[in-house]
């Protein structure tokens, strides 16, 4: 069986003659290969259409081979099948941190009891978040606390996808504006690999934060270090979301290289002001709306 490299120089000396006439290719390419040689070839067939990586290869991508990725990503034939896929990685990713931070929170003893934002606004209620020490007499039943994990992992689930979903229309008239004619699926794929390599690095650095998190709980150490380790894990999405905001940024620059050149300089300048302004947006938009949904899933009984 021949390698690329020997069918591919076959190929360049068949090129090389020049002396083909209509109708002939398919013919000269034929009798141009060895006996040995993949009969699909005969029919010119050398080229076939790759298809989306999956799901575990996708996150292969995101972890060891970016540029790749971008090049994929870049491909409108492909978004149909991406979009899933990226989505997938973004909700697994998410919900293993709902679901670690429900368990450090059940850990060090802890119930959340979230306000209504026009209660704080009116002074009934002196803060949103207020983190209340488990006592027997509470009543908090194991069911209760699953419950409260459920509705904690739907909360961060929903609130980030709501959130971009929310912030995408911008993020397309955005790209408009700097003159790159892309599709809603298109943006709505660079939307998704940012959620997805967020979700990834926020794996990632789960369980670094669960062994800080349960060597509080194990030592015992007072109550200002409990509420620390439990508002870093809150605010641990928009932390590792800064890599997100990276890779949405590569992948929005990487499109000025189709601008004309006379004008590349000033339009790839502004697509990266406004995706930088996009993701500012975004990283407002996002605590509210996952706070909202937390506190209302939280009055649901």
């Amino acid at each position: 069986m021949l390698t690329s490299c020997e069918i591919r120089e076959h190929l360049n000396g068949l090129n090389a003659t020049g002396d083909r006439g209509p109708g002939t290719g398919d013919r000269n390419i034929a009798t141009a290969l060895p006996d040995d040689a993949d009969p699909s070839l005969a029919t010119g067939s050398v080229l076939t259409q790759v298809g989306a990586p999956s799901l575990l290869e996708l996150l292969e991508l995101i972890l060891k081979d970016r540029p790749r990725l971008e090049r994929i990503i870049h491909d409108p034939s492909l978004s149909a099948e991406l979009l899933p896929r990226l989505l997938a990685v973004a909700l697994i990713g998410f919900t293993l941190f709902g679901s670690t931070l429900a368990i450090i929170i059940a850990a060090v003893g802890v119930q959340v009891h979230l306000a209504a934002v026009a209660d704080v606004l009116n002074g009934t209620v002196p803060r949103l978040i207020e983190f209340v020490r488990d006592t027997p007499a509470a009543g908090y039943t194991p069911l209760a606390s699953l419950l409260a994990a459920v509705k904690l992992i739907a909360a961060y689930d929903l609130g980030l996808v709501a959130a971009a979903g929310v912030c995408l229309p911008s993020l397309y008239f955005y790209g408009l504006l700097a003159g790159i004619p892309l599709s809603l699926a298109r943006v709505t794929v660079h939307t998704l690999k940012g959620m997805a390599t967020t979700a990834v690095a926020l794996v990632g650095v789960l369980p670094i934060y669960m062994a800080w998190a349960l060597g509080v709980a194990v030592f015992q150490l007072p109550n200002e270090f409990v509420d620390a380790v439990l508002w870093l894990g809150l605010i641990l999405p928009f932390i590792t979301g800064l890599f997100g905001v990276s890779s949405l940024y590569s992948g929005f620059a990487a499109l000025a290289h189709a601008l004309p050149s006379e004008c590349r300089g000033q339009r790839a300048c502004l697509l990266r002001r406004l995706v930088v302004s996009w993701s500012v947006c975004y990283t407002a938009v996002t605590p509210v709306m996952i706070y909202t949904l937390w506190e209302h899933f939280s009055r649901v009984a």
